[in-house]
């Protein structure tokens, strides 16, 4: 098979394996930049799974903010599907998680910051990411940070969209469990209080149950997750304001970004962004 699978870009080494497909460095070969290139396969039966695929990939290609990773370019060549993604080469949250232990607080306060900037904007595109976690967050060398993963991302043309059931249980907001017809960008906001949990401890809420338990959990029981000690007060704060079951209880991403444990935790790459936000 070609190493040239789209356009300009040459096919480099194995970095990762997804459940869908591989994962390459992907090398422009006229200008010589990097990205990472998603390789998924494909049988005929589903190729116009693929072709619905591609047309929501360029909806997301549109989206430009310094904390969302940018789509550069898609192709299907024969059953393949090629996805061209900018490369980040510090790896995700999960990961630093995995190889290092629970983050500080200060380290907490600059990723939520970056995250929750990245999903106000996604917000006031009506784009509702559907899967934040540690995994699906990236980290450059430098510590800014890119929403990834946009597999099931949705456009929510009125005030509520199906999202499909695909995401990770340990994340997912009740009313997603409950009713995937119901959800809206307010789930999103649920599942990043239980990021700022996965990082003040490695582990998501519910981790001491089976994932089939822990649906159960979410979905029927009246408790919240137990939000660690080890966070501030303002820290505890924010993640109960995130971990409201009922998600017209929850702030908003950009009312969110006032919280006071965010406060000194703004980046510079995403001042630009924030001052012109309207918070209404």
């Amino acid at each position: 098979m070609s190493t040239r699978p789209v356009s300009c870009w040459e096919k480099g080494r194995l970095i990762g394996r997804g459940t869908f497909g591989l994962v390459y460095v992907g090398i422009n070969s006229e200008t010589g930049e990097t990205c990472a290139m998603k390789e998924v396969t494909f049988s005929h039966q589903f190729r116009q799974v693929c072709l619905q695929y591609v047309m929501e990939i360029t909806l997301l290609s549109r989206l430009r903010h310094p904390n969302i990773v940018h789509y550069r370019d898609s192709e299907i060549v024969n059953n393949n599907l090629y996805i061209c993604l900018e490369y980040v080469s510090g790896g995700s949250i999960c990961k630093i998680l995995r190889e290092n232990g629970e983050l500080g607080e200060s380290a907490i306060r600059s990723y939520t910051q970056q995250i929750l900037s990245g999903l106000a904007y996604l917000h006031s595109e009506n784009t509702a990411h559907s899967d934040i976690r540690g995994a699906n967050i990236l980290v450059d060398p430098s510590g800014q940070v890119k929403l990834a993963d946009f597999g099931i991302a949705k456009h929510i043309r009125g005030q509520l969209h199906p999202i499909s059931f695909r995401g990770n249980a340990y994340w997912m907001a009740p009313e997603v469990i409950r009713d995937s017809n119901g959800c809206n960008l307010a789930a999103d906001i649920w599942s990043l209080g239980c990021t700022v949990i996965e990082m003040a401890t490695t582990q998501p809420p519910w981790s001491q149950y089976e994932q089939v338990a822990a649906v159960f959990k979410i979905a029927t029981s009246n408790e919240l997750p137990v939000v660690p000690d080890n966070l501030s007060e303002e820290g505890k704060d924010f993640v109960q304001q995130c971990l409201q079951r009922n998600p017209q209880d929850r702030p908003t991403a950009i009312q969110l970004l006032g919280h006071p444990f965010l406060r000194n935790a703004a980046s510079s790459s995403s001042e630009s962004f924030l001052i012109n936000l309207d918070p209404h």
